[in-house]
């Protein structure tokens, strides 16, 4: 989403109603709107930087295959917020009076809404027809809201039927629909490694590749070979679920032309956004690693001097990388020698159990530290759950200072 776009303030009706769903529906809701708003945001800027007269016309299509896919995403959150908010209804009586659409269809409308005004509001000072139409907007937002509780409650009290979520949605001809992508039968280990500059990346890949005969291959390579694959000009342009699957894709292309591989390192993870949509895709199968050193250890490492690490940092950062800890399998501390830790987990297969801060043995080896040595720890999250940005267990949907409810929507840079 834009920087500093709003977030979406749900009527305190709607709210009162969602509490009293059971806690993981609540969950499961908070995450999907949440979703569904950034969504809206990104289509919002997308449709925007499609009319840019600047251009090219590979470009457009880029833009274009993105509204798609963000479009198909968008359908696909209101569905799945509608399967939850469904459950509010009364079953009722089957001739009571049928609304003509879902509850998330007006969530929907209202995260549109939300984006007008803050972007009209945005322009008001250079555009007096935008600053004229703010009033109206904000007017229009309080009828909705007001609608939207009004019909919260008819349908809970039965008096008001709602029609089927399902929207049958098709993008592109049914004959050539793409399935949902899964990881090869030949893909059955890859290593993701994430952290800032100079952690140790790099040096981790080639340790794996060179101990556990890994076949090592770079997010950036791949990207590439997929955009000139599928004819784009922009792969870093597309949502981050479409990066997520051209990924897989190639992973799964490099499986299947080396069958006897058992392990593929991936490096540099430098978007959080796209790894957690393809943690969702691969599940266990992907082992998300993250390298975590100080600055000062950094900068004695690199050679560059201080000031060239921390700008590299600031680009990182500006796209999420730091944010990849959190969605760790794996968070390592570089500041001494990781390698007894990484030859483990890449040897094993399977997630390296949390430790004490003293000698320990993770299998049949003993771990030597150096300095402040290796430590690993796994985030407490649920496999199938999908992963979250930042703290993991911050509510994404929380009480407004009026006890309205906040969805807040979250960057997805390129």
């Amino acid at each position: 989403m834009t920087q500093n776009s709003p977030p979406l303030v749900l009527p305190l009706g709607l709210v009162r109603a969602m509490a009293t769903l059971q806690d993981k529906d609540q969950h499961r809701l908070d995450d999907t709107v949440t979703r569904l708003h950034a969504v809206n945001g990104r289509l919002w800027d997308t449709e925007d930087r499609v009319r840019s007269a600047l251009l090219s016309a590979a470009q457009v299509a880029d833009c274009k295959r993105e509204i798609d896919q963000l479009n198909a995403e968008r359908n696909a959150l209101a569905e799945r917020a509608d399967e939850v908010l469904g459950s509010l209804a009364d079953a009722g009586r089957a001739d009571v009076p049928l609304h003509t659409e879902t509850l998330a269809s007006v969530v929907d409308r209202m995260s549109v809404l939300t984006l007008r005004i803050w972007h009209s509001e945005r322009a008001a000072g250079r555009d007096e027809l935008a600053a004229r139409r703010v009033p109206a907007l904000h007017g229009q937002r309080e009828e909705l809201c007001a609608a939207l509780d009004a019909l919260v409650s008819d349908v809970v009290a039965g008096r008001r039927r709602l029609p089927v979520p399902a929207r049958f949605k098709l993008y592109g001809r049914e004959d050539v629909a793409p399935a949902e992508i899964k990881p090869s039968r030949h893909l059955r280990q890859v290593l993701a490694f994430g952290g800032l500059s100079e952690c140790g990346k790099s040096t981790s890949a080639q340790f794996v590749q060179r101990t556990c005969g890994a076949q090592r291959l770079k997010i950036g390579f791949l990207l590439r070979q997929a955009a000139h694959r599928e004819g784009l000009a922009d792969p870093y342009a597309l949502s981050a679920r479409r990066q997520a699957e051209l990924l897989l894709g190639e992973l799964n292309r490099f499986a299947d032309a080396h069958v006897d591989t058992k392990l593929f390192t991936i490096e540099s993870v430098h978007d959080d956004a796209s790894i957690a949509e393809l943690k969702q895709l691969m599940g266990d199968t992907l082992q998300i690693v993250y390298l975590d050193a100080s600055f000062a250890v950094r900068v004695e490492r690199s050679g560059p001097p201080a000031q060239a690490v921390a700008a590299k940092d600031e680009i990182k950062m500006s796209r999420g990388a730091h944010q990849v800890a959190a969605l760790a399998d794996h968070v390592i501390d570089n500041t001494g020698s990781t390698r007894p830790t990484l030859h483990d987990s890449a040897a094993r297969g399977h997630p390296v159990r949390a430790r004490s801060s003293g000698s320990s043995r993770v299998g049949d080896g003993r771990l030597h530290r150096r300095g402040a040595g290796v430590r690993t720890r796994r985030p407490a999250r649920r496999p199938d759950r999908k992963p979250r940005r930042g703290n993991l267990d911050r509510r994404l949907v929380r009480p407004g200072p009026h006890g309205d409810r906040r969805a807040r929507g979250h960057r997805q840079d390129p």
